[in-house]
């Protein structure tokens, strides 16, 4: 089953609605080993390595949760 794992990430200074995004992590076509029960217990580390790779999210931003998604995922919106 094809999973993609999606992070909601919101500003640390931001309380106002709208100040949170969504950002696709990995899927399983970039982690062939990820499945959905693997995305649900281990997703951890893939989107700590992610956050570093990713300097707009370093400073001033917090990883709010994060959704294992079966399928293809669109995401509704980027900072």
């Amino acid at each position: 089953m094809f999973v993609t794992v999606v992070a909601v990430l919101c500003r640390l200074s931001g309380a106002a609605t709208g100040s949170c995004v969504e950002e696709i992590v990995t899927d399983s076509n970039l982690s062939p080993e990820m499945s959905l029960m693997q995305c649900a217990i281990g997703a951890q580390a893939p989107l700590a390595k992610w956050m570093g790779e990713h300097p707009i999210y370093r400073t001033n931003w917090r990883i709010e949760r994060y959704k294992c998604v079966p399928g293809h995922y669109e995401v509704k919106s980027h900072a």
